[in-house]
């Protein structure tokens, strides 16, 4: 047996029988106390769906506001399927199509942020671009940190 064998071993020691049985015991114990009641985890999925971050200002450092992560079915929703061709591309987008879906970023601030709660037309008035555009880096953070690809709402 190898020097770096019997080091292993030495740190590592093997386990008796009686070792591996409490082991096994300890595991159903904690498999026992974790729940499997579906309304419980139900309810956990839903409270984990409405996780919401802060929007943080990143020249004074004080919180905006707070936003919630979207299903995909609701970010599915809130981008018109005419602009998502347009991922990507943002400057290829025609006038046209910008002037019929020019509000749409107020709408996913109106849907997305809990606190303040305010609607779209509030947002529309009170959001420069600069904010706006410190809430789409937020909305591509969120996206990447959770490792899906999100370009240019």
């Amino acid at each position: 047996m190898s020097e770096k064998n019997k080091e292993i071993i030495k740190r590592h020691k093997p386990l008796t029988k009686a070792d591996v049985k409490k082991k096994f015991r300890e595991m159903k114990q904690i498999k026992s106390q974790i729940s499997q009641d579906a309304a419980v985890l139900e309810k956990n999925l839903m409270e984990f769906n409405r996780t919401i971050d802060p929007l943080i200002d990143p020249e004074s450092e004080k919180v905006l506001c707070w936003v919630r992560r979207p299903t995909t079915d609701e970010l599915e929703s809130l981008i018109p399927a005419e602009l998502l061709e347009y991922r990507g591309r943002p400057n290829e987008v025609p006038e046209e199509v910008m002037k019929k879906h020019r509000d749409f970023q107020f709408k996913m601030m109106a849907d997305l942020i809990e606190k303040p709660k305010k609607d779209a037309e509030w947002w529309k008035k009170n959001a420069n671009l600069v904010f706006q555009r410190l809430f789409e880096i937020h909305l591509q953070g969120v996206m990447e940190d959770l490792g899906i690809m999100a370009e240019n709402f």
